[in-house]
């Protein structure tokens, strides 16, 4: 690890969320390209954070963190145009993996900020998986989703159902999100 990531790790621990959301602001700003070699360099040091720490809001922070290093929609698409420099499929891929895999677990975590922030990222992560058009992967989660949920009650139950609703809406056709997507605002309306 770096000194880079030593200044992370150290924000990430305080807790303070002023000092938390500037690094994730940080994160946020940089290039496809840098948070590809950053994802490298830092995934295993925010996973063994995560795993160590008694903190639910340290622990949420590193999901929020993974969440912004993670490859997003962006990074694929670049991927398509000869006149942007972007990493490689198969980088974008593995690192989208190694974050779905982070990020199941953290939608098990005993805090509701945890999970809530593991379950909005996850929906970043499968609409990378959208973008790769790797259905596969996506149909592979909502079974893990569906199996995790059966082992779980209460709130957690209820976070694990949320994410597995969110990753099926993009198994739907194009027409079909666009509909549902308008069902919703329907229903939001209707309950405001």
């Amino acid at each position: 690890m770096n000194s880079q990531w030593d200044t992370y790790e150290s924000e990430l621990r305080s807790g303070d969320a002023d000092r938390v959301n500037d690094v994730v602001e940080e994160i946020k700003d940089m290039g496809s390209l840098e948070r590809v070699e950053l994802f490298e360099e830092y995934f295993e040091g925010l996973t063994d954070l995560y795993e160590t720490h008694d903190d639910g809001y340290v622990r949420q922070s590193c999901v929020r963190v993974v969440e912004q290093l993670a490859p997003k929609f962006t990074a694929v698409v670049n991927i398509q145009s000869s006149e942007v420099e972007s990493p490689p499929v198969e980088t974008i891929s593995e690192q989208t993996d190694a974050a779905c895999g982070f990020l199941l677990d953290a939608l098990t975590d005993e805090d509701g900020r945890v999970r809530q922030s593991a379950k909005r990222a996850l929906e970043n992560t499968v609409r990378t998986y959208d973008a790769l058009d790797d259905t596969a992967a996506i149909e592979g989660l909502i079974d893990e989703l569906e199996t995790m949920a059966t082992n779980a009650d209460g709130t957690q139950r209820k976070h694990l159902l949320e994410a597995k609703e969110d990753a099926e809406f993009f198994m739907q056709s194009g027409i079909g999100r666009m509909i549902q997507g308008l069902q919703d605002q329907i229903d939001d309306k209707i309950d405001s």
